[in-house]
């Protein structure tokens, strides 16, 4: 196998397709396997990725080994390719077939819209845990359905009323009432 630096410069190589074949995480990079047709494989140096935002919002999903990519090289140049990711393949499919968009994840995690069934859709595998932090509260709108226990460290209002402290009235002739919730 030869390296990219071996590589002759090719202006009519401006567009390359390659496959990873490793990703250093706190680089943010990439090296690719390119097929150089009679030469073999030719692997290169470590090259960045383009993430879909890098301004006041950022981004961050990493390529996969064994992802198929665009190489975009600069005037034929392997060395300062960038990578352009997202291109299906038969290892690794579209995610969908519909106008449901979705994310699916290794790990059998999936974040999904459908804008046709107006429905957003989390699902975590088996022993997840999910977080929802806002300090300024959280507002839902709408029923809630909820199976299993709901714990809350503070106080739960319903209409108003304090499960913490509400009393009942009524429970014995006159004016008596019981005690705040045990």
């Amino acid at each position: 196998m030869s390296t990219a630096q071996d590589a002759p410069t090719d202006p009519d190589q401006l567009l390359r397709l390659a496959t990873v074949k490793s990703v250093d995480l706190s680089a943010a990079r990439c090296t690719l396997l390119l097929d150089d047709g009679d030469d073999g494989e030719v692997e290169t140096g470590p090259l960045p990725w383009v993430e879909s935002r890098q301004g006041k919002t950022r981004v961050w999903s990493p390529p996969s080994v064994d992802e198929q990519v665009l190489l975009i090289c600069p005037g034929g140049e392997i060395g300062a390719g960038i990578v352009l990711r997202g291109l299906s393949s038969d290892a690794n499919p579209p995610a969908g077939d519909s106008l449901r968009e979705v994310i699916l994840f290794d790990d059998g995690a999936e974040i999904a819209y459908d804008p046709e069934a107006h429905e957003l859709e989390v699902i975590l595998p088996a022993g997840a845990t999910a977080a929802l932090v806002a300090d300024g509260g959280i507002t839902i709108t709408g029923d809630i359905t909820l199976t299993g226990k709901l714990t809350a460290s503070d106080d739960v209002l319903a209409g108003g009323i304090s499960l913490k402290t509400h009393k009942h009235s009524g429970v014995q002739a006159g004016a008596a009432q019981t005690g705040t919730p045990v």
